[in-house]
């Protein structure tokens, strides 16, 4: 039974991490993109804008809107895919997870979001883990 204990440790850990990618406003504007989808509708706008005038641009910005769109990352969908790994994946996503946070800590995990970079690796450290796992 100890055993049986020891191996379910890391629940609330990853609890706490899931509670953190559903809530936490700032890891989900970080992980959906929106820079990339508001620049790729720019970029669109002045290349329809420079080709084709007033009627290109509005062309333009609906297509790189568009493609914003299609290239952001699905962030609820990456959240669906963590919560389908195995009890033995996501026990390695939490040990990943405490050694890139440098603690096992739950409270370490919540000041580690604190920085646009730390939220970055994270978030790039979890999509690395989930799509080694789609993938092998």
């Amino acid at each position: 039974m100890a055993a049986s204990l020891a191996g379910m440790a890391f629940i609330p850990y990853y609890s706490h991490l899931m509670e953190l990618l559903k809530t936490n406003a700032e890891l989900r504007k970080t992980a959906t993109g929106i820079f990339k989808q508001v620049a790729w509708a720019a970029g669109g706008t002045a290349v329809g804008g420079m080709v084709g005038g007033p009627l290109g641009a509005m062309v333009g910005g609906v297509a790189g809107s568009y493609f914003g769109y299609w290239y952001s990352n699905d962030y609820d969908s990456l959240i669906t895919v963590i919560q389908e790994l195995t009890v033995e994946e996501k026990k390695e996503l939490v040990a990943k997870v405490q050694e890139l946070v440098g603690s096992t800590s739950i409270e370490a995990l919540t000041r580690f979001i604190g920085t646009q970079v730390q939220r970055e690796a994270l978030l790039t450290l979890i999509r690395n883990v989930v799509n080694g796992k789609q993938g092998g």
